[in-house]
């Protein structure tokens, strides 16, 4: 493990990037490349005025304690950064209010996630991500998603709310203050509070300035979390007349998921039928060269080596290329939703259509062609196991050209609810 020396690099560059303010200050940094990690260790400077207050100056200053808890916090590139800091606050709840008040580094000491962790997974959550993306999303273990979402929910309504609303580093509060987004609110304190707090922010130019403005609406939310629970959610991205009913009904059960190497979805990428926009250079010029390679097979096998090279390449690379991977779950979507489920190869309906040339009707001359065929050799032969293989022939043939056979799908379809 590699140990900076805190004083030989910018330490306010550091704090900054990590959301670290006053009066907590970085003590010390080092890193866990076994485990991709930055240690962080933070301790609260107390001011002179409130040391001169005390007789127990031993107590009351923090810097030489030893930290009480370990929290992750967010991601620095690959690695993510676990805060240690000395919080004189004894939890007897995962969620308290004195809790939510801390800074996002920061969290309950008898848990190892952050505030910004929680806030992150709880929002993610609500807007209907399932658990292994969430963890993904935010380079966590599942494990911790799930002890998040149990401590939420253990705790009393109104923090529940109050879990949702983002800690003092997210940009919102800042595009909220400079009148970039639009609070809706018709509670009259808080719509004086920002008049106020947009007016000096007016005269802040820089986000230090802004930051104790930011903290004071945040405090005021915190305070008054049962009246404004539409605005937590607005600060969140959820509005009432649409997001926040899909978040309710929890339609976060969608997974993505790496198409199989059969799955035709793959042939529409390659033949360009599927465009992911990706901005990825690497996946594009990928794509093109296996378009080529796919176009110019000799054989069945250089074909599926194509399609295989390609799958491997987004199995690898499935975290950078999430964008890309949530359009071809879309698009495979759409593909089932408009693929129509035929009835079984022993349902009698395939029967009927052998037997009556009327039943479904078609101008589909290579589809005429095959009844045909097939008629005469289940007249020929007049063996059930010929039946049942005639009728597996014809199912696949419809599957294979839904496209072009729409029709005849839709009389199949009307007529297999009815006895045949």
């Amino acid at each position: 493990m590699e140990r900076f020396v805190v004083e030989s690099i910018d330490i306010n560059a550091i704090q900054d990037a990590l959301g670290i303010f006053p009066p907590w200050k970085l003590k010390s940094l080092s890193d866990d490349k076994a485990k991709s990690l930055f240690l962080v260790q933070v301790h609260e400077e107390l001011s002179e005025k409130k040391k001169g207050f005390t007789l127990f100056e031993s107590k009351r200053n923090h810097h030489d304690q030893e930290p009480n808890g370990h929290w992750s916090y967010l991601s620095v590139g690959s690695y993510r950064c676990q805060v240690s800091a000395f919080i004189p606050l004894v939890a007897t709840t995962p969620l308290t209010p004195e809790i939510l008040a801390l800074p996002a580094f920061l969290g309950n000491p008898t848990r190892n996630y952050s505030n910004f962790l929680r806030q992150q997974v709880a929002v993610a959550r609500l807007k209907g991500m399932d658990l292994p993306l969430v963890a993904a999303s935010l380079n966590i273990e599942e494990s911790m998603v799930k002890q998040i979402l149990t401590d939420i929910a253990a705790s009393p309504l109104p923090l529940r709310g109050l879990a949702h609303l983002p800690t003092e580093i997210d940009p919102i509060w800042d595009k909220v203050l400079c009148d970039q987004v639009l609070i809706k609110t018709s509670v009259l304190p808080l719509k004086l509070l920002l008049s106020k707090l947009k007016l000096a922010a007016a005269k802040a130019p820089s986000l230090d300035q802004r930051l104790p403005l930011i903290l004071e609406l945040r405090q005021f939310m915190l305070a008054n979390g049962q009246q404004l629970k539409s605005e937590v959610f607005q600060l969140c991205g959820i509005h009432q007349e649409k997001g926040l009913k899909k978040a309710q009904e929890a339609v976060a059960q969608q997974r993505l998921v790496l198409p199989s190497l059969k799955n035709p979805i793959w042939l529409d990428l390659l033949a360009g039928k599927l465009n992911l926009h990706s901005q990825n250079m690497a996946l594009n010029l990928l794509i093109s060269r296996q378009c080529n390679a796919f176009l110019n097979a000799g054989s069945t096998r250089d074909k599926v080596l194509a399609i295989e090279t390609l799958r491997k390449y987004f199995h690898k690379n499935h975290r950078s290329l999430r964008p890309e991977l949530l359009l071809i779950n879309r698009a495979m979507e759409i593909r089932e939703r408009s693929t129509v489920s035929l009835p079984d190869p022993t349902h009698a309906i395939w029967q009927k259509i052998l037997a009556d040339d009327s039943f479904i009707p078609s101008e589909h001359m290579a589809y005429k062609l095959l009844l045909a065929k097939l008629r005469s050799q289940v007249n020929a032969a007049r063996d059930p196991v010929v039946k049942i293989e005639a009728a597996r022939r014809i199912r696949g043939f419809l599957q294979q050209n839904q496209k072009s056979m729409r029709k005849e799908l839709d009389r199949i379809l009307m007529q297999q609810s009815k006895a045949v």
